[in-house]
């Protein structure tokens, strides 16, 4: 199962960097894990709702919810409404979600495994039942209910109380699973969901986006296998409210790999109608020297899908062209709509031989309207990290974006609102990031096992106090 082997890498990774805990006799090798997450989202009103963890001595892990106001106070009791307790292996960021329910609360993705490992035990006799819990909890902080799922990859609400969940089949990893629940907890597309079958699926890939009318629209890569592991292409689905396929059992295909270029890197964002606009890295396949023909091919790529399930732009889509305009090694994208049937991509590049953001706006024809190469967001003369890379629109067509401890608003013209490199949150780089329904942002972060929120106004300005609110005092 998908789940248990990821559990064993972990457990050997963990084994081989902690080796000398073992020289010294030590046995509190489950220690070395941290907290996840936090994950958040907007409240509509300026405040947010958050979903950390709390780790305990023992490497127990506790899940708790909190609701902060728009002014930055703690709504619910002081660490938040416990949702769960359990025992995680240390690589599952993927696993923690939140959504709106679109009521002042919130859904809640979490996986543990319910009991303690037996660490004396090899690899292959530790396997414990790993399970997925799904919550959601009222604009009050009451648990409404609470249900187990077969797993999850990515999570999209509503809007009306209800979650659409992606996974792959836990015995079957080329057959992708789509759940929906209502508002009542109840499963309208059954409690196995929709289910369709896949030809090479790469589960890290999967990426999800409401369809604004009670469904989703699902996006996937597909892989060769071993030895190469090439991916032969990118393709999507549409599942409607009612748990049907409009498109057909056959998948839409946005993108066909070749013996020249491959891709990886799949993001997708919503089209604001009801379709969605992929993105990807393409990448040139063997050596590649700097300044050949080769080098010119490494390029981010842009497709849209209509609610009908037509490719609208141009076969394979579009090439932004950034190696030819300028860039280099462009990498580490993230996407947002434009709220106008386009998107903005934003990414970093070395073609000034340290790290620098970048962004460009496409509009709902496949026109690229900034500069060619794109509009410098961030440039530090110094080395720095960036990731992780998120973005969210404002309403207005803007986009807001976080990297690593910085972030930045852009405008529709390509201009960098708030200050010159962007607004410093924090020291380390944000884990989640939500609109504040204001035209600025609440972020989430970690550090040395604590959690803190803090909201940015428009101005790009912190509100909620210089270090932000932390969640668990």
């Amino acid at each position: 199962m998908k789940k248990i082997v990821r559990f064993h890498i972990t457990v050997l990774v963990v084994i081989l960097l902690t080796s000398t805990m073992f020289i010294t006799g030590c046995g509190c090798l489950q220690q070395a894990c941290q907290p996840y997450g936090p994950r958040l989202t907007g409240d509509g009103t300026g405040g947010a709702i958050v979903v950390y963890e709390d780790v305990k001595g023992g490497n127990r892990h506790d899940f708790y919810v909190q609701k902060i106001s728009p002014e930055g106070n703690i709504l619910w009791v002081e660490k938040g409404v416990l949702i769960g307790s359990g025992y995680k292996e240390c690589d599952s960021y993927h696993e923690l979600h939140i959504v709106g329910d679109g009521s002042g609360g919130a859904i809640i993705v979490w996986s543990a495994y319910p009991s303690k490992p037996d660490w004396k035990q090899p690899p292959g006799q530790r396997q414990i039942p790993y399970l997925t819990h799904i919550t959601r909890v009222g604009s009050e902080g009451s648990i409404l209910w609470q249900k187990e799922v077969s797993g999850v990859d990515h999570m999209v609400g509503d809007n009306a109380g209800a979650a659409i969940i992606a996974t792959d089949d836990s015995y079957n990893e080329r057959t992708l699973l789509v759940t929906k629940l209502d508002s009542d907890g109840s499963f309208p597309w059954g409690e196995d969901g929709v289910s369709f079958y896949v030809d090479g699926y790469q589960a890290n890939s999967l990426q999800l986006v409401s369809d604004s009318d009670g469904g989703a629209i699902i996006t996937w890569q597909e892989r060769t296998g071993k030895p190469d592991n090439r991916v032969t292409g990118i393709y999507t689905q549409r599942i409607d409210a009612e748990g049907i396929l409009p498109w057909g059992q056959d998948s839409v295909l946005l993108y066909a790999s070749s013996e020249d270029v491959s891709a990886e890197e799949l993001q997708l964002t919503g089209d604001g109608s009801g379709g969605a606009i992929a993105t990807w890295m393409q990448i040139p396949q063997g050596k590649v020297e700097d300044g050949s023909p080769k080098a010119s091919l490494f390029d981010i790529c842009a497709q849209r899908v209509d609610a009908s399930g037509n490719t609208l732009w141009e076969e394979n889509g579009i090439r932004l062209r950034i190696t030819e305009n300028g860039g280099r090694s462009p990498t580490n994208r993230t996407i947002t709509g434009d709220g106008a049937g386009g998107a903005i991509v934003v990414w970093e590049d070395l073609r000034k031989g340290l790290t620098s953001v970048y962004a460009q706006r496409i509009d709902d024809q496949s026109d690229v309207k900034w500069q060619p190469g794109g509009e410098e967001v961030c440039y530090i003369d110094r080395s720095s990290s960036f990731w992780p890379y998120m973005a969210v629109s404002d309403g207005a067509g803007n986009a807001i974006v976080s990297f690593g401890t910085r972030v930045q608003k852009i405008d529709t013209a390509g201009n960098t609102v708030w200050s010159a490199n962007g607004v410093q949150f924090a020291t380390n780089g944000a884990n989640s990031i939500a609109y504040d329904g204001c035209g600025g942002i609440v972020v989430a972060w970690g550090e040395s096992r604590r959690s803190y929120v803090q909201r940015l106004n428009n101005e790009g300005e912190p509100l909620w106090g210089s270090k932000g609110v932390s969640l668990n005092p």
